[in-house]
């Protein structure tokens, strides 16, 4: 049976994902749908596109993700269906696939979703109801990349890309999350503080003490055990910081 993720930025409150949910079952009554998240910051691309690539890679082959954060709708962007690591996804092309793809080995087929502008029934400000959920629901019921629309004449877009060095995501919990590779002992310095780590885990520190872990996708990651973080320092996403290697380690500072 089919699985179909979504993603969203819509919360749960005005009925958005639940139309989404009723066209895929419409159109596919037999496909199995599972949600990855609904509230991603309004209009958070890149956010977005970090949480597809934390979780897409751990769904089974033929999977269809459908992802809608999309604050182009109605644009001149363009809404694409792509094939990946025999994974296949349909979303706004504003680079929220891009981690995911790269992870994936890159894409292997691309198209432009073929839309009838001009119809009544495909509203300019939910493309998530009226294109992308039709479109994965064809895949789900075995229709090609192809008969969805044309191949796209140029690359996908890609996510600005940002310095390194800093924060690039605060979490549930407070926890800030960087892009500097936990990839041996190291001392970083956030906000006006050094932190010596990586520890093993967060119970390593006493309760509301500061902790720098490896998080599980590789990367240095600020923490406060049983608290948070972000809080705690007063700083967030784009936030600096610097990692200062320990004798006999390589430094790194951005």
């Amino acid at each position: 049976m089919a699985l179909v993720t979504l993603l969203t930025d819509f919360g749960d409150a005005d009925g958005f994902v639940g139309a989404m949910r009723g066209v895929l079952l419409s159109h596919a009554p037999g496909a199995r749908l599972v949600d990855v998240a609904h509230h991603v910051p309004r209009g958070d691309v890149a956010k977005a596109a970090r949480v597809l690539a934390r979780a897409a890679p751990c769904f089974p082959a033929g999977t269809v993700h459908l992802v809608v954060v999309d604050p182009g709708v109605g644009s001149s962007r363009r809404p694409v269906a792509v094939a990946a690591g025999h994974h296949l996804f349909v979303a706004p092309d504003n680079g929220v696939l891009g981690p995911t793809l790269a992870r994936l080995g890159g894409p292997t087929a691309a198209v432009e979703i073929r839309v009838d502008a001009a119809s009544a029934r495909i509203s300019s400000t939910f493309h998530g109801r009226d294109v992308f959920a039709p479109a994965a629901a064809a895949l789900v019921a075995g229709a090609s990349l192809a008969a969805l629309g044309d191949a796209l004449a140029s690359p996908l877009v890609a996510l600005p890309a940002a310095p390194p060095g800093r924060v690039i995501e605060v979490d549930a919990y407070g926890n800030l999350i960087t892009d500097v590779p936990a990839d041996g002992p190291v001392a970083l310095q956030i906000a006006g503080h050094t932190l010596h780590g990586p520890a093993t885990c967060y119970a390593d520190v006493a309760l509301g003490e500061l902790v720098l872990v490896r998080g599980s996708e590789g990367t240095l990651e600020v923490a406060v055990r049983d608290g948070s973080a972000a809080a705690r320092l007063g700083v967030g996403v784009g936030a600096p910081v610097a990692c200062v290697a320990t004798p006999g380690e390589r430094g790194f500072a951005p």
